[in-house]
């Protein structure tokens, strides 16, 4: 399942290095599996957003909690190449026998094209609401 699934399904240990690196991953995020393993998850995450990233990270490593167990998270990636991408995930805490936290999982997907056309039709939501509040003071 894991590796004929599309979405990505990546899996770092405590310390965030990248354990795990499926088919899917490569093709969201264009490193090979062998280029992936072992390194940490900066190859992927935004320069801007690596101190929250990993604030938030080691936070959960050393608590065994994480808000975000249950829903499904949108934030900005990057591909190997640099371009941005958008991409939806939720994630599961791994654990030992004994309660102890060893890593966690990702499951991810990218949406990239349909968040462009959300704020797209954002935009042009809001560029009808003007004219139309200029047409009713203009009638009114």
């Amino acid at each position: 399942m894991v590796s004929a699934t599309p979405e990505a399904v990546v899996v770092c240990d405590a310390q965030g290095v990248i354990r795990l690196w499926n088919d899917g991953a490569r093709r969201i995020f264009g490193y090979s599996s062998s280029e992936a393993m072992g390194e940490n998850l900066d190859i992927i995450i935004p320069a801007k957003l690596r101190k929250r990233h990993w604030d938030g990270y080691h936070q959960t490593m050393a608590t065994g909690h994480t808000r975000y167990g249950d829903k499904l998270l949108s934030v900005p990636a990057t591909h190997r190449d640099g371009h941005r991408l958008s991409i939806e995930f939720s994630v599961a805490l791994l654990r030992q026998d004994d309660g102890r936290i060893v890593g966690i999982s990702a499951i991810m997907r990218e949406v990239t094209e349909r968040r462009n056309e959300e704020k797209a039709l954002r935009s042009r939501l809001a560029e009808l609401e003007s004219r139309l509040a200029e047409l009713e003071s203009t009638v009114g």
